[in-house]
This record gives structure tokens, sequence and C-alpha cells, in this order.
């Protein structure tokens, strides 16, 4: 039975769940436009944070390019053609653009303070996720950059706000939700969770993300002087990061099989609750792997996934956000996409799983 196992660990099937850059990409392809029109505004980010880049002490920039490079990635050479697999959407710094954009935010360097803001919030959470994971960094140096990170996030906002603007009063709170979050994580995993999928499951575990794009997408609304759009900018933030938890578990499955407490991810914790596996028994790759090849399985976690961005699809559509919506319906059907060429995968594994069977059965 050796080579069966062999067979369901190397399913393709599978392993598609944790594909970030394949190499054909034409089903999947974004609207160009979606990012070219921004490039000006991309290649300005990447020119202020080199700037500042350089700024850093030298016992750190080894483990800022990393973050810069293969992290977040904002000083990556970005695909000419604009394309993107839908495992691995840009939202950012695209979001604040994009909303930008439908609020009227014409100013090139308003949009592009906004979307560094964007960048610089996302960079400093990555440090400390890293920490809080293991890694091969020394702590001092991602508790450093964490806080260096920050402290630019709020540089670039006091370039947008005044001392008296709102905008101060929604980051104090989206930092109070953010340890919130943390707290209700490590609440949560003291016990059994009824469903990783469910919404009170993942606005919980994601407030952290909200907490991160939130306070720039309500700038928007600040410096349009439409406030009242503010509930529906974070109904839509809450939304989007619910979906694009589920998201990002699902890419980074395998690397979260290998760690000591997997109920982290709502994905890994889904196939554990389906599978009726104990907390005491580990949820081993070889596991999983099988786990994935059940189609109704991978279904309910895709369908999960597009409830939520479809929720936020909602409020970007009242919001007249035309890029957004294009954004979230290329990465919809991205997804319908991939669950076919999966059942089309998954046939071909089960009929050579059949025929390996049938062979050793006659020996």
């Amino acid at each position: 039975m050796a080579e069966v196992h062999a067979v369901i660990v190397k399913s393709t099937v599978c392993r598609r769940t944790i594909i970030t850059r394949p190499k054909n990409l034409t089903e999947a392809r974004l609207e160009r436009r979606l990012y070219s029109d921004f490039d000006a505004d991309i290649l300005w980010i990447q020119g202020h944070i080199r700037a500042a880049y350089e700024t850093l002490p030298a016992t750190v920039q080894g483990v800022a390019w990393h973050y810069l490079t293969e992290r977040i990635k904002v000083l990556c050479d970005r695909d000419p053609e604009g394309s993107a697999h839908h495992l691995s959407p840009r939202p950012i710094p695209y979001l604040a653009f994009w909303f930008a954009r439908a609020f009227g935010l014409e100013k090139a360097q308003v949009r592009r303070l906004l979307g560094l803001s964007l960048v610089y919030a996302c960079l400093s959470s990555t440090p400390r996720d890293d920490l809080l994971d293991g890694s091969g960094f020394a702590p001092r140096q991602q508790n450093y950059l964490a806080r260096w990170f920050w402290e630019r996030y709020f540089q670039v906002l006091t370039k947008l706000f005044s001392a008296e603007s709102p905008i101060w009063y929604v980051l104090a709170r989206c930092t109070a939700d953010w340890a919130q979050g943390d707290r209700w994580t490590l609440y949560q995993n003291r016990r059994q969770t009824a469903n990783p999928l469910s919404a009170n499951f993942l606005r919980n575990t994601s407030k952290y993300l909200a907490a991160l794009i939130y306070p720039t997408l309500a700038g928007v609304t600040f410096l349009s002087n439409r406030p009242t759009e503010l509930s529906a900018i974070r109904r839509f933030a809450h939304n989007y990061c619910m979906g694009w938890r589920i998201l990002d578990d699902l890419r980074d499955w395998q690397e979260d099989s290998g760690k000591a407490n997997v109920d982290d991810s709502c994905v890994l914790s889904f196939l554990r609750l389906r599978a009726g596996i104990p907390r005491s028994k580990p949820l081993t790759r070889e596991l999983a792997v099988t786990l994935f090849s059940d189609q109704a399985l991978v279904a309910k976690i895709y369908s999960a996934m597009t409830r939520f961005y479809l929720a936020a699809r909602r409020e970007a559509e009242n919001l007249q956000a035309s890029y957004v919506t294009q954004f979230i319906d290329e990465q919809i059907q991205g997804h319908k996409l991939e669950l076919a060429r999966m059942a089309v995968e998954r046939t071909a594994f089960r009929n050579s799983l059949a025929q390996l069977l049938e062979a050793e059965s006659v020996t």
C-alpha cells in the first residue's frame, strides 16, 4: 500500500490548493487595467519605501528586505500584464487606489499616500505574526521592524489628516479590535471550535486584518467629505477580510499543518472537525491531503469564501466602486474555474488509484 499512499500525497488535486504563481494564468487573468491604471502610483510608493529603507540600521536591513520583497512584496517587480492567480490576489495597496477613484479623490499625491499607508499598515503586522509563529530571524529585529513600519504608517496618516480628524478615533478603535481578536483567538483555542467557517469565528479571527485596512479606507470617506459612507466601508472591510482569511489559510495549509497549534487555521480546523479528529490527535499532512480529495468538503470551503466576498461586493457596488467589484468578480470566477479543474483532476486521480489497487489485488 506504500504506492497507494504515495499517489494520494502527490495528487495534484490537493497540491493545487497551495499554488501561488502557476505558469498558466490565462483563465484566471485579471483585467489588465485593474493594476496598470496605477503603475505610476506603484512606482512612487516603491521609490518612497526604498528611500526609507536606506535609513534603517544595517543590522536590520536584511530582515526588512525579506519583508519588502518576499512577504508584502512591495519592492518586487510587478507582472507587466497585471495578471494574478485567484489564490494570490493583489489587493494591497490597490484597494486604496480603487476606493479613492470611486470617491472622486483624483489628486495623485493623496491617492499615493493612501496606498502607502495601507502598505505600511500591512508591513507592521508581518514581523509580529512571524514572531508569534516562529521564524529564523532574531526577535529583537522583528520587534524593531514591526514598530518601525507602524511609525511610518502613522507618519503617512499625519500628512493626510489633521489632529482633529476622526481618523484617529477610527485608528484607536481598530487597534483595540486587533487586541480583542488576539484575546478571542487565545481563548477559543482552548476549546473545540463549533464551525471554523462560520461568520462568528471568522469575524473574530480576521479582526486584525480588518484593523489593518479599515483606517485607510475610512480615510477615503473623510477626505472626500462622505462620512455617511463609513458604515458601508466598514462592512466591506470586515466581509472582505473574512473571505480573505479563508483564502490565506487555504493557501498556507501545508505550512500551517506543520505547526503545533493548527486551530489557528480555519481551513485545517474545518478538516479536523469534518473528520472527527480529536484535538489530542495530530492532523498530519497526509491526512489533510486525503480530506482535500473530498469534493463536497472542498466545495464547502470555497462556498464560504465566496459568500463573504459576495457580501463585500454588494457594499462595493452600492458605493459604485467599479474597480473593486471587478476585482472580486474575477476572484469568484477564478474559484469556479479552480473547482472545475479540481473535479476533472479528481476523476483522473480516482481512475489511477483504482487501476493501482486492481493491479495490487492481482499480484
